[in-house]
């Protein structure tokens, strides 16, 4: 409410119409009416709030309080009240400092990549959200140098479009938070320690930050039902395994890409991705040009066939517990044997799940191999059933080495023959004998 002139002329009179803050009177000056505590920190239009000042002194002040010794007849509740809000004002943006840096070390590196040049340059669109999802980096840690490495991957990446950009810079993020604290962790002599309490809780709400942010908002956003399952499935990851945080964030973060709110599948999902793409990237491929929009294509990959026993194999793999890294390496080694088995750096025990063992598998890929490289056409279903069922029929002819096995299996696909038998001989040495693994005969 604004000051009435009886009020106005009341306070003139009071201050013997002399500048409270100059002792400038009138007529030499014009008068005007101020507000000890100013109506912007909260002061009120009481005569306990107001004070005579001259113009150039009202100018002058703007939002700042009158010294006590100049006003001692005024309020002294005003006078307190103005001193605690600037304060006040003063710790907060001491607090908002840290903040404030962390958002502007982001943003410069965010803002060096876009479209355009000169004053037609655009850089690319943030989400709504972009200020507390870095906040959360500065809280976990996250060194703001770091910002500079993970904006320059995620916008070197073609296979990231511009909206998912931001998320993809969290993904990374969280990466590096994880990486962080294994450091510290070994640093503190702690390599492997039972995560506390205090680490769950960390892991679930950055977790549930990563989800939450990346599912977008309006329209787009979780609803009740969804929160309550993926914190659910989040809780009961993080119950079970807690060995590699970091893997839990990306899988939060792969959930967001599908919509997916069960965490725990979402890790499933984005572990059999990690096999298929290390198996399907191993594998040789070579492009033959065309006319077509693409300039060609690319030929060479597995075959349907094959894709199908490798995922029933990753299944089966993964459902027994598996380290995902180990399968990645195996399905490196049989993309680049042009082979849909599993079983490089695998135990005999672990492979039990898939029916077929390393020694075996590695025969059936000597097999195969030999038998595409003598026609150039792939060995058919029913000669694959054959070529196993001779191979169990080894184990019930005696006690033979590996490596004859082996032997045989590449003797006979070159001769596209699907028995084994046929082409096995004992034909090492004693000494030779002794250093190699034998097969024995299945109880």
């Amino acid at each position: 409410m604004a000051v009435s002139k009886r009020l106005r002329y009341e306070v003139f009179r009071r201050d013997n119409h002399t500048c409270r803050y100059c002792g400038a009177s009138a007529p030499d000056v014009p008068l005007r009416i101020d507000h000890v505590t100013p109506v912007a920190l909260g002061g009120t239009d009481t005569p306990g709030n107001l004070v005579t000042s001259c113009e150039p002194c009202n100018s002058g002040k703007s939002s700042a309080t009158a010294d006590n010794a100049l006003v001692q007849d005024v309020a002294d509740d005003a006078i307190r009240w103005a001193a605690a809000m600037q304060q006040a004002a003063d710790n907060l943006l001491e607090q908002e400092a840290p903040k404030l840096d962390y958002r502007a070390a982001f943003l410069r590196e965010w803002n060096r990549w876009g479209y355009g040049e000169g004053d037609d340059r655009k850089a690319i669109e943030l989400p709504g959200d972009w200020k507390q999802s870095v906040e959360r980096f500065r809280v976990a840690g996250l060194p703001e140098w770091v910002w500079g490495e993970i904006v320059d991957i995620a916008m070197g990446s073609d296979k990231v479009h511009d909206p998912n950009k931001f998320k993809y810079c969290c993904g990374i993020a969280w990466k590096k938070v994880g990486i962080i604290q294994e450091g510290a962790r070994r640093i503190v002599g702690a390599s492997a320690p039972p995560a506390p309490l205090d680490m769950r809780q960390a892991v679930l709400e950055a977790a549930f930050a990563v989800w939450f942010s990346g599912m977008g908002d309006g329209d787009d956003a979780p609803t009740p039902e969804q929160v309550a399952e993926f914190r659910k499935s989040l809780e009961g990851v993080i119950e079970a395994d807690l060995t590699e945080p970091e893997r839990i964030l990306e899988a939060a973060q792969f959930a967001t890409y599908f919509r997916m709110s069960d965490v725990a599948q979402a890790r499933r999902d984005m572990d059999h991705d990690a096999v298929a793409s290390a198996w399907n990237s191993a594998w040789p491929k070579s492009w033959v040009p065309g006319e077509d929009e693409w300039g060609g294509k690319c030929i060479g990959g597995p075959t349907d066939r094959q894709i199908q026993w490798f995922r029933e194999q990753t299944t089966k793999l993964l459902d027994a517990g598996i380290n995902v890294h180990r399968l990645v390496r195996a399905a490196s080694h049989a993309g680049s044997h042009k082979s849909a088995r599993i079983y490089q750096g695998l135990a005999d025990s672990e492979l039990e799940v898939t029916g077929v063992g390393g020694w075996q598998s590695k025969a059936a890929e000597l097999w195969r191999v030999a038998y595409t490289a003598s026609s150039m056409v792939e060995p058919t279903q029913e000669e694959t059933t054959r070529f196993f069922q001779s191979l169990r029929e080894i184990t019930s002819l005696g006690e033979f080495l590996v490596a004859d096995v082996h032997q045989a299996a590449s003797d006979a696909g070159c001769y596209q023959d699907a028995d084994l038998i046929s082409c096995l001989t004992q034909h090492l040495s004693v000494f030779e004998a002794a250093a190699l693994t034998r097969v024995r005969p299945e109880p």
